[in-house]
């Protein structure tokens, strides 16, 4: 288990993105042209399937990364966030980040190398009005982060984007694109 606290907060390397609820969701912590999203409300279950099917091919080594548990008076309290419930939980690695001066925290867990079909039932979940928990799918390429309200995705490949809008272009949302 690894200890860090606010200053060392764990931050997707390759994508640049600093993964921490206090921080902006992925999306905002990139420019227009790294990021794509899609309210809830225009997607449907097989919309759902195709994106992610995009995003995510059959070769990736998928992770997923989310908040498992929160630290209060250095007692420790489940998140709820029932991830085991979609995702064959098998490598699981914690990182404790302590707010400065406290004894209050959240302990984030990671887990690599997911099935492709796990992302696809977790979001269909939500979709269909589970809870969710701060939570985002990931490899070297994209970060896919899920909310009840959003699915958002961040990438690094500019022309991937471009194609997810262009493929999109009436579904994806554009209240946050820059003219």
């Amino acid at each position: 288990m690894k200890k860090t606290n606010k200053l060392n907060m764990i931050k997707l390397n390759k994508l640049n993105i600093k993964f921490d609820s206090y921080e902006e969701t992925p999306y905002f912590q990139v420019s227009t042209e790294r990021r794509i999203r899609f309210g809830m409300e225009n997607l449907n279950v097989n919309l759902i399937k195709e994106i992610i099917d995009f995003v995510l091919n059959k070769d990736s080594n998928i992770n997923v990364i989310f908040i498992s548990e929160y630290i209060v008076n250095n007692k420790r309290f489940s998140a709820k966030s029932k991830i085991g419930g979609y995702i064959d939980i098998k490598n699981w690695k914690e990182t404790i980040v302590y707010e400065e001066d406290s004894n209050d925290g959240m302990i984030y867990a990671t887990i690599k190398n997911i099935k492709k079909q796990n992302v696809i039932t977790y979001c269909s979940k939500i979709f269909n009005g589970h809870t969710g928990a701060y939570i985002s799918f990931y490899t070297d390429e994209f970060l896919l982060y899920v909310s009840t309200d959003v699915i958002d995705i961040v990438s690094d490949n500019e022309s991937k984007v471009d194609k997810l809008k262009e493929k999109y272009i009436g579904i994806y949302d554009r209240y946050h694109e820059e003219n």
